[in-house]
């Protein structure tokens, strides 16, 4: 099938640089992308040249990066509402090029006006952005607009026609994390990278570490949504090490053996406020894979299609500390044994790379 498009342009509403996985995946598909296509991003903001998140992001293929505005900008309607009609006198007369956001009210005004667009969603919609969409979609339905679902479940909440969307998981680059460290693999410590949102893990390693005062446990992230109890109280085996940029994440896991994602029940984003376990794809999931460390991982259904118990990773229930603590203590004195979980993990990771997610967005575009 002929391409339709010979560029692309990513749409976000980030003011960069920042610490968010959304962030870092922005700027990892826009690599991939540029390494089919002309590629484009455009932000709210931007303070920092390429160079900078070439290097900090390990982005393998160069793009532009252009900032709407002068100085970063909260997320208000009336922010978006300049931000659109910014780009509409940007980019209207543009032929043959893809968009791609992740702005529901941006894809959503594109496809009023007759652009053509793909909206990569990660979470069900709320309150006026749920109200908004559901608006244009009485109106004109799918018309100037396809999909990308993080995760499959989501369509049971939006109800799209099969043609209307794909399912893509999140991905990793694999080759980045081909990485031998220096320091000695530190004999009884677990990692843990992220953020520490509500759900998100800090509280299961909080309450595990109790349990195993002989490990230590590094958890790298930005602490600052933590309650200032916890941190005063925080037991001695824990290391809370801040956040560090991703071009160092691979030499981060390599320095341990065992990599953690204890996530509960009920898992959190933007500040605790949206309860999104149901979809979630986790960015660190595909960099734990990578790294060839073993990974124990909550046993959660929305990526039980990727991890498998005792293959290429260990699941744990959720919220179950001895169990965790049971599964950790088994992994550090048996790690020599589970070459062959570790090997999975890695072939499995190569299943998930950027540049196989962006041929197949690339592909589903022609249909729009």
């Amino acid at each position: 099938m002929k391409e339709k498009f010979k560029e692309i342009v990513y749409i976000s509403e980030l003011n960069l640089p920042n610490i968010s996985a959304q962030s870092i995946q922005t700027l990892k598909m826009c690599s991939a992308f540029a390494f089919q296509k002309k590629t484009k991003l455009i932000v709210f903001y931007t303070k920092k040249n390429f160079n900078f998140y070439k290097r900090n992001f390990l982005l393998n293929n160069n793009f532009e990066i252009k900032g709407i505005f002068r100085e970063p900008k909260k997320h208000s309607l009336i922010t978006r509402l300049f931000f659109f009609f910014k780009l509409i006198k940007l980019l209207r007369k543009k032929k043959k090029t893809l968009f791609i956001t992740r702005s529901v009210f941006v894809s959503s005004l594109f496809a009023l006006f007759g652009l053509k667009n793909i909206l990569e969603i990660h979470i069900e919609n709320y309150g006026l952005t749920r109200l908004f969409f559901n608006l244009k979609m009485f109106i004109i339905k799918s018309k100037n607009q396809k999909f990308i679902l993080i995760s499959k479940k989501l369509n049971d909440v939006f109800k799209f026609n099969n043609k209307d969307f794909i399912v893509l998981d999140d991905a990793s680059d694999f080759e980045s994390f081909n990485f031998t460290s220096k320091k000695a693999t530190k004999k009884r410590s677990c990692v843990y990278t992220g953020s520490f949102f509500k759900g998100k893990g800090f509280e299961m390693i909080f309450e595990i570490s109790k349990k195993m005062q002989n490990t230590n446990f590094f958890l790298y992230g930005n602490d600052k949504f933590l309650p200032s109890a916890q941190k005063e109280n925080m037991p001695k085996n824990i290391f809370l090490c801040g956040h560090v940029s991703y071009s160092k994440i691979p030499q981060v896991l390599s320095e341990h053996k065992i990599c953690l994602m204890p996530y509960s029940k009920k898992v959190f984003i933007d500040s605790g406020k949206i309860n999104n376990e149901k979809y979630i794809s986790p960015l660190k999931l595909f960099d734990y894979l990578s790294s060839g460390k073993i990974l124990i991982a909550s046993n959660l259904p929305s990526y039980n299609h990727i991890l498998k118990n005792k293959k290429n990773c260990f699941l744990v229930e959720p919220d179950k500390i001895d169990a965790w603590v049971k599964t950790i203590n088994y992994v550090i004195n048996n790690y020599g044994k589970l070459n062959n979980i570790r090997k999975e993990a890695r072939q499995t990771a190569r299943l998930y790379n950027w540049n196989k997610r962006a041929q197949n967005i690339i592909t589903f575009a022609n249909s729009l």
